[in-house]
């Protein structure tokens, strides 16, 4: 006897629900074509770590985490079964990848932007530099009586 799926199917034309993913981004220096590493939370229930940003031809794309078998080869050890499932996460890595990228741009324009002020230690120094260049005065009130 044959085993038959009782689960419900949803007609077509019909997208599954979105899926809550926390997504959590860690740009690095670009290795050939590799740009970062992504770790995400589903449904605040399953943590998959290990998927890889790359660039290609066509834009970012994401590469499922993956381990080497007896054989040599890479194996997926996490993919999505529906195609939407797959771009919902793909979308929520490369958008996470996006807005870790403009706080590191953020974070370089302000440092940019606090090189060119000065600091308070620098014109205190360069204040205390005038002070000590200035000629001495001496108040009327403290001078010593005169002989």
């Amino acid at each position: 006897m044959s085993k038959t799926n009782t689960e419900t199917m949803q007609p077509e034309g019909k997208t599954a629900a979105a899926m809550k993913l926390d997504v959590r981004v860690r740009p690095i220096a670009p290795i050939d074509n590799l740009l970062g590493f992504a770790n995400v939370t589903i449904n605040d229930s399953f943590v998959v770590e290990g998927f890889r940003i790359c660039s290609g031809e066509k834009g970012l794309y994401v590469n499922m985490p993956s381990a080497q078998d007896k054989s040599g080869n890479w194996r997926d050890t996490f993919k999505p079964i529906t195609a939407d499932a797959r771009r919902q996460l793909t979308d929520a890595i490369v958008e996470g990848y996006g807005a870790a990228i403009e706080k590191l741009q953020a974070t370089l324009d302000a440092t940019r932007g606090a090189a060119e002020k000065p600091s308070l230690t620098g014109v205190l120094k360069e204040n205390a530099g005038k002070v000590k260049s200035q000629p001495a005065k001496t108040s009327p009130g403290k001078e010593g009586p005169s002989l």
